[in-house]
């Protein structure tokens, strides 16, 4: 995803983002801290580069946690304790 994309993401998909920092889960938290620190700054390439690497981050791993709940599912696969929780 470029850089709109990636916006577009975060701006549609925010809800659930809050939710999850709300329960605590770090990662929501880096990705809404990063994206604050951004808009303070918008022009600033570094900032730009770390909100996207954490959107990235972020992606990959609900992905993965959307891939294991299908698993579990299907196929009776138990989803790791540690993700429990941020699921």
């Amino acid at each position: 995803m470029d850089f709109m994309e990636t916006m577009d993401w975060q701006r549609s998909n925010i809800s659930q983002i809050n939710r999850l920092a709300n329960l605590g889960d770090a990662l929501a938290r880096r990705l809404i801290q990063a994206y604050r620190d951004l808009y303070r700054d918008q022009l600033n390439i570094y900032l730009q580069s770390e909100w996207m690497k954490v959107c990235d981050d972020f992606a990959r791993r609900e992905l993965m946690l959307s891939t294991r709940r299908i698993l579990q599912d299907r196929y009776g696969h138990k989803i790791p304790s540690v993700f429990r929780s941020v699921h």
